[in-house]
C-alpha cells in the first residue's frame, strides 16, 4: 500500500527526499516530537514556567464548552456530545499523525533486483 500511495502522491524527486529524510532517525524523531508536542505538549504545567491551559487543544474546546472563554469565531462545542466528538477527533487526528509517521519510518528506498548471470558451469 505504501508503494501504491508514494506512486500516486509523490513525484521521483519527493521520493528521493523522503527517502533521505526516513534514513536520518533523529531527524524523523524531531519532526514527529515537534508536530506531535502541539496536541500532547501543549497547555501542560511545566516546572519554572507560568502555566497556559488555552495552549492545550483539548481544554480549549473544554473551556469553550463551559463558557470560561471568549469564543469570538462561535465554533467551540457547546453541548458534552459535542465536546465527545470534538475529543475524539483530535485522537483520531493525532493517531493518523502517529501511522503516519510509523509509515515514514518503513519508507525505504527500493533497490532494484540484480540480474542473474548465467552459470557457465551449468
Amino acid at each position: 500500500m505504501l508503494d501504491e500511495l508514494t506512486s500516486e502522491i509523490l513525484t521521483d524527486i519527493e521520493k528521493e527526499k523522503v527517502e533521505k529524510f526516513a534514513e536520518d532517525k533523529a531527524t524523523l524523531q524531531a519532526v514527529k516530537k515537534f508536530i506531535l508536542a502541539v496536541a500532547y505538549d501543549h497547555g501542560v504545567p511545566q516546572k519554572g514556567k507560568d502555566h497556559k491551559p488555552t495552549k492545550n487543544f483539548a481544554l480549549k474546546m473544554a473551556f469553550g464548552a463551559i463558557g470560561a472563554l471568549s469564543n469570538p469565531t462561535g465554533n467551540m462545542p457547546r453541548s458534552d456530545e459535542e465536546l465527545g466528538q470534538n475529543i475524539r477527533a483530535l485522537a483520531s487526528a493525532v493517531q493518523l499523525v502517529e501511522t503516519g509517521f510509523n509509515e515514514l519510518q518503513e519508507f525505504k528506498k527500493v533497490e532494484p533486483l540484480k540480474e542473474e548471470k548465467d552459470n557457465p558451469a551449468e
